[in-house]
Parts: structure tokens; sequence; C-alpha cells
């Protein structure tokens, strides 16, 4: 049975997704006993590591230092992240990737300006602001970045930060896509975009990291996220820890300490080594698993803007049973007008627009509770059931009884 501590934080959905895989592979595979506390991200080692006889380490740390400290025990250790010392053995999620994903999906719904909210001084910012602009650039565009602090002081307190951001965001050219490099800093975007009433998605549409599920469903409107492979990178690392502590490898308790790097190079071949200050380095690269598309940016670029305020209002209000003639009443203007400058924008009709948005709120309430029929139309904006019913499968391709089996 091999004692494994892990230091990974608990605080956050990324750090979660890693203890799920370090689970799962403890699971299939057997002969764990795992030691993890409540901690996050920048919190010292605990004095438990430094007391215990642990055969391996999973650790991921914000600060280098932590996790030189933590090497320096001698003992078999694999590190998640990005702020990796030289000699270490490291699993990392592709942050290249998911910024070229953000950029994909933001010229695809036909973006011409853009900007990035980063945070200063972290190099998984830096990776991910690097890729978006060289996204960009690829398809002739420009991306205006404003790098903030994460950090909170005397000096510099969280509401100028947010006057800062606030200051940036309405300088920028409309319709804007923006990557915020993770989900955190892009619910602050939202935050502001509200106190600026600035229509998200219409003119202002916005993009995570990390996929936090609670976070981005706790964002109006709901936060559009790249999620990375988390329960893979756990999986892989548990895998790449468990091939070390094994006797039949020569190392187990008797790990060497300093030039781990170099060591570890001996006992697995066919993978690329990176040299880095003398060291040999082994990096995995784990690909993110997607784009999860919600309602930061469930739109196509709107130059128009009184359509995007019209689209706006239609988001808002049209599980509110609003019809083409209100809106009409909120925007004054022929329906002849409304409707030859909606398909321009947005190459459909108002109508069409109307009902998306409702089967969208259909499709909600179907996952996510157990109201009847009757109920969800009755506060989808759906005058009769029957019609609900109907609209529902000629845009989904199945009754919302399967629909919800489905999601089950």
């Amino acid at each position: 049975m091999y004692r494994v501590a892990l230091l990974i934080e608990t605080s956050k959905a990324f750090g979660r997704g890693l203890l799920a895989g370090v689970g799962r592979f403890s699971r299939l595979h057997g002969q764990w006993s795992t030691f993890v506390d409540e901690r996050g991200l920048s919190d010292p080692v605990p004095d438990w590591v430094e007391s215990g006889e642990f055969d391996g380490i999973i650790a991921r740390a914000s600060q280098r230092e932590t996790l030189e400290h933590v090497i320096g025990f001698g003992i078999p250790t694999i590190c998640l992240g990005e702020e990796n010392p030289a000699a270490a053995i490291s699993v990392m999620n592709d942050d290249e990737a998911c910024a070229e994903l953000a950029a994909q999906h933001l010229l695809e719904r036909g973006f011409s300006n853009f900007g990035f909210l980063g945070h200063r001084g972290f190099v998984w910012s830096d990776v991910r602001r690097d890729h978006f602009q060289r996204a960009l650039a690829l398809a002739g565009r420009d991306c205006n970045v404003l790098e903030a602090s994460i950090e909170t002081t005397r000096e510099a307190p969280w509401y100028h930060r947010r006057d800062r951001l606030a200051t940036w965001i309405g300088g920028l050219p409309k319709p804007v896509g923006i990557l915020a490099c993770y989900d955190s800093a892009a619910r602050t975007i939202l935050e502001v975009c509200r106190d600026l009433d600035l229509l998200v998605p219409e003119q202002v549409a916005v993009i995570g990291v990390d996929n936090d599920e609670v976070l981005c469903d706790l964002c109006d409107p709901p936060l559009t996220s790249i999620a990375p492979d988390t329960e893979a990178i756990g999986m892989r690392a548990a895998e790449l820890l468990h091939r070390l502590m094994d006797p039949a490898v020569g190392m187990g308790r008797h790990w060497p300490k300093g030039n781990v790097g170099s060591e570890y190079s001996e006992t697995l071949q066919g993978e690329k080594n990176e040299v880095e200050s003398g060291y040999v380095g082994r990096r995995i690269i784990v690909g993110p698993i997607g784009v999860v598309t919600r309602g930061s940016t469930d739109t196509h670029a709107i130059e128009d803007p009184l359509i995007a305020s019209v689209a706006g209002y239609i988001r808002r209000h049209a599980s509110d049973g609003i019809d083409v003639s209100d809106l009409l009443t909120e925007f004054p203007m022929s329906r002849r007008t409304l409707e030859r400058r909606f398909n321009k924008a947005l190459d459909q009709s108002p109508l069409e627009l109307i009902r998306r948005v409702r089967i969208s709120h259909v499709k909600t309430l179907l996952r996510e509770t157990d109201l009847n029929l009757d109920s969800v139309c009755q506060m989808t904006g759906f005058r009769y059931t029957a019609y609900m019913v109907g609209c529902f499968k000629e845009v989904v391709g199945v009754t919302p009884g399967q629909y919800r089996k489905q999601a089950r």
C-alpha cells in the first residue's frame, strides 16, 4: 500500500477535478492510501507532509518556491501546473490550446474586435494571452490587452481595479469578444458590463477558462468557458507517480535529491524530454475538452447598435410571453424595418430568436427541474403546451419527455 500526499487545492473546481482524476486512478488500480486536507492554491506546505512517511507526492502550487521545497524532500513527486521548477516532473493543462479554442469560438461568431484580461505575473495567464493574440493575428485581427493584479492591497483596493476595468471595457470598440484568463476574472467583466449597461453577449461577448460550472451558472448571463480535462491530468499524474513508486523501477523510497528530472528520464522512454537549466525536465501536456457554450457568447456579432438592443431585450424577456408587437412598442419603428434590419444583422427574424430563447429556457427547466410540461409552458412564455411541444420537437429533434430522459 503506497502512502501518497496530495497537495492540491480543494478551493477551486480545477483542483477538485485533478483530485477526481487521482481518485479514479486509485480506485481502478488500488494499493494507494491518499492524504489530503482543505487548502488553497497559495497555501504553504503543511507540517504533516514533512513529518509523514510518504512514498509519493502530487503537488500543485502558485509559487515555484513551494514546489521546490516539496521536491527537496527527496520523495517521488509529480507537479501539476505551470510554475514548476526546472527539475520537476509535471503534467500540465494545454494553455496554448485553450487560448486558440477561445479565439476560434469568437471568430466563428463574427467578432472583429477583441480583448484579453490577464493577471500580471502568472505564467499561465501570459501563455493564454500570447496564444490568443497569435491566433487572432493569423486571422488578421488585433487584440487589446489589460493586465490586472490578483492581489488586493491598501494601495490597490478592489474598487480601484474595478474602475480601471470599467474604463478599459468602456473604451473598447463594440461589439467586442473578450477572453478572460480564468472564470473568476470573466465573472468580474460581466458584473462591470451590467454596471455600464452594456449588453452581453450582443455588445460584449465574454469567455473564461476552467469551466467552473457553479461559478459559470451563477453569472448573468451564464458564462461560456473552456473546459480543461482536469480528470485526465489527475489520472496521468497518478499513473506516472505509481510507476515511480514501483520497486521494479528501482527507486521507491530511495528517490535522489537534486537532479530529479535526469534520474526520471531513465525510467520512461519514448517521450520527449525538454532540457531546462541543465536538467532533463518531464512535461506532459493534456489538451482541453473544448468550449462549453453558454449565454455569454450565444450570439453572432451585431454591428447594428439598435438591433443589438432589440436582441438583448428578447433574451431578457422572451419567457415573459412577448411578441413582435411588444418589440415595436419598446423600439418604435415599422415592422418591415425591424424585420429587414434584424435579418441583415442576425440572419433570422425577431420571432425566430424569441422562439429560440424560449426553447433554450425549456431545455434548462427539463434538465434541472421535475416540473410538468404545463408548468414549463407557463414559465417560458408559450401560450399552449401542445404548441410548445411541437416547437420543441421541431427545433431539438425529440419530444420534451425524450430530452429530459436523455439529459438525466
